[in-house]
């Protein structure tokens, strides 16, 4: 009787010690979301990913009072503080209640708003893949992959207004600055590749839009970008 008892309060006592091991393990951040998870506005500290060396961090960043963004940004040091380097749905905050963002049964990411209506969605690159895990990587991108481990959607194919090291700037990207300092909203300001294949900056404004670099009076040629 005497062991069964020694027994029961070993077992016991180890349970114990444990726990906060493994509340901290259950409640840790991750660097994925899985098929049918979520990631709520309501919890912006607990749900958010962070990429395995903890560089970066993707999740509900506040720009409002009731205003947030879904957004990856490099993680707040001490010697820096935090840098947004792209947002989701950077024209269309959702609100502070009930916003989140969904992993659907359909395999895609959805961001919702407070009345379930739905801000953004990732485009799949292959429409016959269909997602089951979102990992935030090292370098900054959100991929999507499907069970076979390829990748059907990633973060680098629609980026805002930062380009990552190691993220391309093909001909299907246009890179938007920012409204202003502190504003995340799109600004007027912006670059692309033209149809000759040039890098091209513009400015786009609500009244006129004009290419500023390279000299739009020169040719490809005489602009050296050949």
């Amino acid at each position: 009787m005497v062991s069964i008892t020694l027994v029961r309060f070993t077992l016991f006592f180890l349970v114990l010690i444990s726990l906060p091991f493994i509340l901290n393990a259950a409640f840790r951040p991750s660097n994925a979301l899985y098929r049918g998870g979520s990631l709520s506005v309501e919890r912006p500290s607990v749900d958010v990913l962070i990429s395995e060396q903890g560089t970066f961090k993707a999740g509900f960043y506040q720009v409002g009072q009731n205003a947030f963004f879904f957004a990856i940004w490099y993680a707040e040091t001490l010697s820096h503080p935090t840098t947004v380097v792209w947002m989701a749905n950077r024209d269309w905050p959702v609100n502070s209640r009930t916003s989140r963002l969904s992993f659907r049964r359909r395999g895609d990411l959805a961001l919702l708003d407070t009345d379930d209506s739905v801000v953004w969605t990732s485009t799949n690159t292959d429409s016959t893949g269909a997602g089951v895990v979102a990992e935030l990587s090292e370098t900054g991108n959100l991929v999507v992959l499907d069970g076979e481990g390829r990748m059907v959607w990633q973060s680098f194919d629609q980026p805002t207004d930062t380009l990552l090291p190691g993220q391309p700037l093909t001909r299907a990207i246009r890179l938007v600055s920012r409204a202003a300092e502190g504003i995340y909203s799109s600004g007027y300001y912006a670059a692309h590749f033209n149809d000759d294949n040039v890098l091209s900056f513009i400015y786009d404004g609500p009244n006129t839009s004009s290419v500023y670099w390279p000299n739009p009076d020169y040719d490809v040629f005489k602009n050296g970008r050949t």
